[in-house]
């Protein structure tokens, strides 16, 4: 996808890329009848349905996901004293009733990520929380706003690759964002229709995650869907569209690979029968997940289900089934037959030079030359789009140098002015395209500052990147007496450090 046209950029410079939560929306209330006519043919005890009835309609608080290369002994003392563990995904954890997790410095840093628990049961699904995924060249096929992606490509370690595709574009912006606060390269962003995409990666992927787009019934309780919802017409109409997202996975994926689906919502038309048509249509073979055996669905011996008035979440469904070794490479296969993996060969060079101000910023700021290697192995593909540059990992497949990719954000011209990119700044200390950039160490009180948007005090020169206890937050440019702040709009905060319980009242850091 280019981001040279104008549309592009306006919408890419909008933010709605963060994380923040939205404004608060009335729930929708559901009788026990509607609920029992939406999950049919389950059957529950009617005291039970009006349980689910009452859940379905109560908001559930966010957990926090704990970054995989984070302890939950080295965040904050507020998350580390909790021993609220999501029972389907150890490392998330409850949000103490007096931490405000999205206005701490914590968050900003990227210790966490905030989301519904129910949420998690896809990446329970794909054990993610595990070593299974490391090194697998993985795809999220509706990946927007990267409450999945960005647990997948923290499992997939060093050796892996990540392409996160959002169809719907004007989502492509805080998937990007979302993914930038892992502090990982490791990855490429798409945003195209499923068939489009089966058609340009066939058999390529190791396992395909969909968190397909749904009837939405478990986010009711949230305002965020009305009693629609609930309509066997809407219901019919996800399940097809649903059947069709599945069929181009299939071809996405590689013999022996792995499909996990998944939906925020209880019909069975579109969870448990989605999981039959993948055996009776694809030939998909059922992968059962022992430590999920207590959510089993009654329909379903590979899928689960998670529920509001048993589970203290909004709810969920997820399944996991595997594609046939022996299954014969169809003609779509054949031309990735010899290496389907695409990941671990090519070395990535520079096609065409960077603009001379983009060459010159990126040589200042990270000591590297867009026509040398970053290793005496491998070298990074930088490439220029109008005005953004991006940087792909060392060893990235490809097929990212296609113009439908877009990679890691390193820089951007506003004006005729090139600037280090928020992204690059938040990539690892250790990553071989920051590891030469000039930081400065900020205490609690300045890193609030900052992140509030003010400047900082530096005797140094230059662009710097701002850094709170070794983890960086962003970028600012010093001029020996201060730094001017640089952190975008949508990423900045006013931090919050304590709750004074007395007056009921927030304290902000100053």
């Amino acid at each position: 996808m280019s981001r040279s046209r104008k549309g592009s950029k306006k919408a890419s410079r909008k933010s709605s890329a963060s994380s923040k939560p939205s404004t608060n929306r009335k729930p929708v209330e559901l009788d026990a009848e509607q609920v029992s006519a939406a999950i049919t043919p389950i059957e529950l005890p009617h005291d039970e349905l009006e349980r689910l009835a009452a859940a379905m309609s109560q908001r559930h608080s966010n957990v926090m996901r704990i970054r995989r290369d984070r302890s939950k002994l080295n965040a904050s003392e507020a998350v580390s004293g909790t021993q609220f563990d999501v029972p389907w995904y150890p490392p998330a954890v409850a949000i103490p009733n007096d931490y405000r997790a999205s206005r701490s410095i914590d968050f900003a840093a990227g210790e966490y990520y905030l989301q519904d628990a129910g949420s998690l049961l896809a990446l329970a699904a794909a054990e993610a929380h595990t070593d299974s995924l490391s090194g697998q060249l993985v795809c999220d096929l509706c990946a927007a706003p990267g409450g999945k992606a960005t647990g997948v490509l923290e499992a997939i370690g060093s050796d892996g690759f990540l392409l996160a595709n959002e169809p719907i574009r004007s989502r492509v912006a805080p998937l990007a964002y979302n993914l930038s606060r892992t502090g990982s390269d490791r990855y490429a962003i798409s945003s195209e229709d499923p068939d489009a995409l089966s058609q340009k990666l066939p058999g390529v992927f190791d396992t395909i995650l969909i968190d397909a787009p749904c009837s939405g019934q478990a986010l009711l309780s949230r305002g965020r869907q009305s009693k629609g919802a609930v309509n066997e017409s809407m219901v019919a109409t996800n399940a097809a569209r649903q059947q069709r997202i599945l069929a181009a996975a299939h071809k996405l994926l590689r013999p022996g690979g792995t499909i996990i689906y998944s939906t925020c919502t209880f019909a069975v038309a579109e969870n448990e029968d989605q999981v039959q048509w993948m055996k009776d249509e694809l030939n998909m073979q059922p992968s059962p997940i022992e430590a999920l055996s207590d959510y089993q669905s009654p329909l379903a011996d590979c899928g689960y289900r998670v529920w509001p008035h048993r589970d203290g979440c909004a709810g969920a469904f997820a399944a996991r089934l595997t594609k046939p070794i022996a299954e014969e490479p169809s003609e779509e296969t054949a031309e990735f037959s010899e290496d389907p993996w695409l990941l671990r060969r090519g070395v990535l060079q520079s096609e065409q030079p960077l603009d001379s101000g983009c060459d010159e910023l990126i040589q200042s700021v990270f000591g590297i030359s867009s026509t040398e290697a970053r290793t005496d192995e491998e070298s990074v593909l930088l490439r220029q789009r109008d005005w953004i540059a991006e940087a792909f990992c060392e060893g990235a497949p490809e097929w990212v140098k296609q113009d439908w990719t877009i990679g890691p954000e390193v820089a951007h011209r506003t004006g005729q002015t090139w600037k280090p990119s928020h992204a690059c700044a938040l990539r690892h200390p250790d990553d071989p395209f920051t590891t030469n950039a000039e930081r400065i160490e900020l205490n609690d009180a300045e890193a609030a500052t900052y992140l509030a948007g003010g400047t900082v005090p530096t005797d140094q020169r230059g662009w710097l990147i701002v850094q709170h206890r070794d983890r960086p937050l962003g970028w600012v440019k010093a001029d020996g007496r201060i730094g001017k702040n640089h952190l975008p709009t949508h990423a900045r905060m006013q931090v919050v450090a304590e709750v004074s319980k007395d007056k009921g009242r927030e304290k902000v850091v100053d």
